[in-house]
């Protein structure tokens, strides 16, 4: 079943007037801008209820407040590589006891999704010489020389196959990305 947007307290309230002054749904429905099954299904829980408020949802409740979930969000914004263990030890301390998969499921639904570091591959120090060399030899080099050159931003290179991005929220996470150490 699709979701419905719920009326407002007030027109609720409203329509139950409407009907206690004598007036069809249909009229009801007609002078509030509403479906005649819609003002019927108000009036009917009034009867039924002695109130227009919203009955208890179905299901347990959330066991992380709203504020918990903004608390999380903006950790994890802030720093994309603290750990689930982390989040649960802030709010254990906060007085809110979960679980690591409630707090994935609560980033997720905040749509935050869990990314992992690409690996890239280690350099050797023979490699470090290798590029000190290059460089030292061709940096008197004149720039038309240069202009022929495919740099690595302008080409697409896949390691071991992978041709995923490391999304986060939408955007690229350059944090993902493991540095290599460079022995010079």
């Amino acid at each position: 079943m699709a979701k419905i947007k719920e009326l407002s307290k007030d027109t609720r309230n409203k329509i139950v007037d409407l009907h206690q002054a004598g007036k069809t749904e249909s009229a009801t429905g007609k002078q509030l801008g509403l479906k005649k099954l819609t003002v019927g299904a108000i009036i009917r829980k009034w009867k039924t209820y002695k109130s227009t408020d919203n009955l208890p949802r179905s299901g347990a409740p959330r066991k992380i407040s709203p504020c918990g979930v903004k608390m999380i969000t903006r950790t994890v914004s802030k720093n994309p590589r603290t750990t689930r263990g982390d989040l649960v030890n802030d709010l254990q301390r906060a007085g809110t006891k979960v679980t690591k998969p409630t707090i994935s499921n609560t980033l997720r639904r905040q749509g935050l999704k869990s990314c992992s570091a690409r690996r890239v591959p280690l350099l050797k120090p023979v490699h470090v010489q290798a590029r000190l060399k290059f460089a030292r030899e061709h940096l008197d080099d004149p720039e038309e020389d240069w202009e022929n050159v495919i740099w690595s931003d302008e080409t697409k290179t896949e390691l071991f196959g992978k041709t995923q991005l490391v999304v986060f929220g939408g955007q690229r996470m350059l944090s993902c990305i493991q540095r290599t150490p460079y022995l010079l």
